[in-house]
């Protein structure tokens, strides 16, 4: 832990304050930034809306079109009379307000012949639907020209009507016209008011700009200005005299203007986005312009006391802050004093520690290597005479085969025992034996035959050596290991199975990977010992190797016998590594041989 100094509680106020102002500046530009982002965003999607506003309604107007055809062409007879039912518009429009307000049929002259009231739709007397009908100018062009023709729009009783006109020949010779009238607010609350919320809508206005489609049936009809000043004389309608004069002297665009929500039943001032585009349906050219609010449909309700506001908050923020700075500096010092305390006086308890631990094992080792010095050399002087007398009893018992065969194996041990204690005393020493080259299977193959004298018949040992090398070691060094290895394996378990492996590869496993560098372009002969038995518990896999470390208690281990196998193979540069869990324990030793 760092001393603190006045450095870090200064330059934390400082750069504080300066990620408050950076802040503030930050938050300022981003609003103004996101808003105006943000209106672009809304502009595209108006205009999106607007155009699929334009293309409904056209699509609607050209299928009661196609159903006005359809039905002219099923009423050409003599005797025509609309009283009988007309498939092509039952099939076609069967919504609950439907647009199409009645049918009527005039003959050339002008005459009304028939009329139909169409679904549950109000119609006028056919009286006033008539005069309404033979007063507009296409209706005339419509006869005189035997064309479709559509009317511009018109308005009755606070709806606005266009009407379609659907010339037919009848068998006579004669010519009739077939008027459907098409109510546009019907259409307008059946195809566009589901799509729209409260905080916006489309609407359409003629070139008077009279109110043509609206949410509110009490707009329809009215100028957006002269008959909104009538209607309501206390409000500001200023901002809609500059949309006005922008909308007739432009066929499209967008803007925003302050303006009122007509369907609210007191309108109150906002401020609005439009997208608006004229287009024109058969004789009628409309501007169809579709509005959202400003804050509300952006999320940016955000005014100036919320700014200023959340300013406040964010420098009363920065003086808590340093606040806590201040305190967390005082409260740090006083930790780091005595933590530095603590820390020295830990040091030196390790320090004691590791000497003690060091001290002791070199005295434990040192201790061993006299005794066993000792033992061994008064072994060889038992051994000797022993090997002596049993050499000159096989020769003198040479016709008696069972006991020279019993006489033999007694030898071989003693043979064995007299070189396990050289290699004692030898290890013992500093001065090792000169290294020649081996082939690895012979030696694996000697040192299995002695072994089996000392194995208890209880033990199975598997030996499969589909591999061969050679290389320079010392065959001792090799014989110690695999003696270590597989009696420590017995005595973990008296009936194990021992499986010894030796294979000869240029691909070592992945646990080599990290063998020396002089090492690694190498071929390797790798000798596996496994066994099946209770496995080395994890929490002591990394001390296996340490000297006098031992959980045969019982049996009264040593704790030498893996490091012994661990300092060979250190010392002749042999890779060495053990894998166990609770079915088995296998040791891999990897010997780099000649290619």
């Amino acid at each position: 832990m760092k001393r603190p100094s006045n450095k870090f509680l200064y330059g934390s106020m400082l750069l504080v304050l300066l990620l408050t102002i950076i802040g503030m500046l930050f938050t300022l530009s981003s609003y103004y930034h996101t808003q105006k982002h943000a209106v672009a965003l809304a502009k595209d999607q108006l205009t999106t809306i607007n155009r699929s506003a334009i293309n409904v309604i056209q699509t609607r107007l050209q299928s009661y079109q196609l159903a006005l055809k359809l039905c002219s062409q099923s009423l050409s007879t003599d005797n025509i009379k609309l009283e009988e039912p007309i498939s092509s518009l039952d099939e076609q429009h069967t919504q609950e307000n439907p647009a199409a307000a009645g049918l009527y049929l005039f003959s050339s002259e002008g005459t009304l012949l028939d009329s139909r009231k169409l679904y549950s739709n109000p119609m006028l007397s056919v009286k006033d639907r008539t005069k309404v009908i033979a007063a507009d100018p296409y209706f005339k062009k419509a006869i005189e020209t035997k064309n479709e023709e559509t009317s511009d729009v018109y308005f009755l009783h606070n709806h606005s009507y266009i009407n379609l006109y659907q010339p037919l020949s009848l068998e006579t010779d004669k010519q009739a016209l077939l008027v459907m009238p098409i109510d546009l607010q019907n259409l307008y609350r059946t195809e566009l008011m589901e799509e729209h919320s409260l905080n916006g809508y489309t609407m359409v206005k003629n070139q008077e700009m009279k109110v043509v489609m609206h949410p509110s049936q009490e707009q329809i009809g009215l100028g957006i200005i002269e008959g909104r000043k009538e209607k309501f004389p206390d409000l500001d309608l200023s901002d809609l005299v500059r949309l006005e004069k922008e909308q007739l002297a432009n066929q499209k665009g967008s803007l925003s203007y302050h303006s009122y929500w007509w369907t609210d039943a007191r309108p109150k001032q906002v401020l609005k986005i439009t997208s608006y585009e004229w287009v024109t349906l058969g004789n009628a050219h409309l501007v169809f312009a579709s509005n959202e609010d400003y804050y509300e449909k952006n999320g940016l309700l955000i005014q100036d006391d919320l700014i200023t506001l959340g300013l406040l908050m964010l420098l009363l923020v920065v003086i808590l802050l340093l606040g806590f700075a201040t305190h967390y500096y005082l409260k740090r010092n006083q930790t780091y004093h005595e933590n530095q305390k603590l820390r020295e006086r830990q040091h030196l308890l390790q320090e004691k520690h590791e000497l003690e631990k060091s001290i002791l094992q070199q005295s434990k080792l040192e201790t061993i290597g006299l005794l066993t010095t000792t033992i061994v050399h008064d072994m060889n002087n038992f051994l000797t005479p022993m090997i002596g007398n049993l050499q000159l009893l096989i020769e003198e018992h040479q016709g008696n085969e069972i006991l020279t065969e019993d006489l033999q194996e007694v030898y071989h041990a003693a043979e064995k025992g007299l070189q396990l204690s050289k290699n004692v005393l030898r290890f013992s020493k500093i001065d090792t034996m000169q290294k020649n080259k081996h082939s690895i299977t012979p030696v694996i193959e000697e040192a299995i035959q002695m072994l089996r004298v000392l194995l208890p018949k209880s033990l199975t040992l598997e030996i499969s050596l589909s591999g061969n090398g050679i290389a320079c070691f010392e065959k001792d060094d090799l014989q110690i290991i695999l003696y270590n290895l597989i009696t420590n394996a017995y005595q973990a378990r008296n009936d194990c199975c021992i499986h010894l492996m030796l294979e000869t590869t240029d691909e070592l496993p992945t646990y080599f990977e990290h063998r020396p560098s002089f090492q690694q372009k190498n071929s390797f002969a790798v000798i596996k010992i496994a066994d099946n038995g209770p496995g080395i518990p994890p929490e002591i896999q990394d001390k296996i190797f340490t000297p006098f470390f031992t959980t045969k208690t019982a049996s009264g281990g040593t704790g030498l016998g893996l490091f012994i196998v661990a300092s060979i193979a250190k010392k002749n540069d042999w890779l060495l590594h053990v894998t166990s869990n609770e079915k088995g324990t296998t040791f891999s030793l990897g010997i780099a041989i000649e290619n």
